[in-house]
């Protein structure tokens, strides 16, 4: 029998939020916490959410007293009830483990991606998974050298457009990306002009959106100075990719998530001590608006850990390096909101939100104590 974590409540936030959208007042946002019904004696792990063919989903795992974790997944139609999606992990042992990290969407269909830990050295297990004509997900089988192997640095994100599936990430030979069209099977592009290291350029490549025609890639390059600069690479599959570097960062600038507005993909970032939100124009890419501080003397990174356009704006949560942060406004001006849960900053920390519309989804996980909140009337 499953019994269900949390309890709905409705929390209002006092703040600014201007533009987030006409689901919510200009100096009020209210959250309505939702319940994701799990397994007796485990608990929730939420990673990822997106609407994807008329619902929501969010993704992560069930984790049981010892540690022991499956992974999970959550649909609803309307954000008020959530039942799982039924997953098929295979023979797989660590799909039968993994916890599914981030979801994309292409044309009414999600696919995740997920990784557990192992083998001798602990390294992560990385697979896809790709949804059913029935809605439920089934991990696809790849070869350890696929996502692992002497050449592996990071698997990032998946995400989702027109076009299928890509998943970013790097290799020892600098960004690197695998495309899909179905989410079935992904192909590796390593070493793809424009996208690979330079010689004055160590580059790797951390999110993605479908923008007319062709992926943008968002990342960072380490030039040989010493300086981080945030870049964005547009193009496909091999490539060859066209690199743009973001403008901004006296000491270092990153370019960690991207979505996309009516008028182009908008990015962000650190941009030295602060948050960046970039947007592309007519004569490229410019700094629309820094807003947030890092904290001094943090020993806990500071990064984003989500970006969603909303229906008047957007959202961006952030870590200043102790305790993780929502901002919600115009790309010309973002303001704090306060949580409706405080979340601190460890390696199993998560706060990231998604957006349709002029609904927002925000998840928060303390790691023991995690929530799914909906913006409400």
């Amino acid at each position: 029998m499953a019994r269900l974590v949390g309890v709905a409540a409705a929390v209002a936030v006092a703040g600014s939020v201007a533009a987030c959208g006409g689901g919510a007042s200009p100096s009020r946002l209210t959250w309505q916490e939702r319940n994701l019904p799990v397994p007796a004696g485990s608990h929730a792990v939420v990673q990822s959410a997106t609407w994807c063919g008329r619902r929501w989903y969010v993704a992560g795992a069930t984790a049981g007293a010892r540690g022991n974790t499956r992974p999970a997944m959550w649909a609803s139609a309307d954000g008020a009830q959530w039942r799982p999606v039924a997953l098929h992990p295979g023979a797989d042992y660590y799909a039968e483990r993994a916890i599914l990290t981030s979801l994309g969407c292409s044309r009414g269909h999600v696919a995740a991606l997920g990784a557990k830990p192992g083998g001798a050295h602990g390294n992560p297990r990385v697979e896809t998974w790709h949804q059913g004509g029935d809605g439920s997900l089934t991990a696809v089988r790849a070869p350890f050298e696929q996502y692992g192997g002497q050449d592996a640095v990071s698997v990032n994100r998946l995400s989702g457009g027109a076009a299928g599936y890509l998943v970013t990430g790097t290799r020892v030979s600098g960004a690197a990306v695998w495309s899909s069209p179905t989410g079935r099977r992904f192909i590796l592009h390593a070493r793809a002009p424009g996208l690979a290291n330079t010689g004055s350029a160590t580059t790797q490549a951390l999110d993605a959106a479908w923008w007319h025609g062709s992926w943008t890639v968002v990342g960072d390059s380490s030039r040989s100075s010493g300086r981080l600069v945030g870049t964005v690479w547009s193009g496909t599959g091999a490539g060859p990719w066209t690199p743009a570097p973001l403008p901004g960062g006296t000491r270092l600038a990153t370019a960690e998530r991207v979505t996309v507005a009516q008028t182009g993909p908008v990015v962000a970032g650190l941009d030295d001590g602060a948050i960046g939100l970039w947007s592309e124009g007519p004569d490229g890419w410019s700094l629309a608006t820094r807003f947030g501080a890092l904290r001094p003397g943090a020993t806990s990174p500071a990064f984003v850990s989500g970006l969603a356009r909303t229906g008047g704006g957007f959202a961006v949560t952030w870590s200043d390096g102790a305790a993780f942060h929502l901002a919600t406004g115009t790309a010309s001006s973002l303001s704090d909101v306060p949580l409706p849960t405080p979340v601190d900053v460890r390696g199993d920390h998560t706060v990231t939100v998604a957006a349709h519309g002029e609904h927002l989804l925000l998840l928060t996980d303390s790691g023991r104590d995690a929530h799914a909140w909906l913006t409400g009337d």
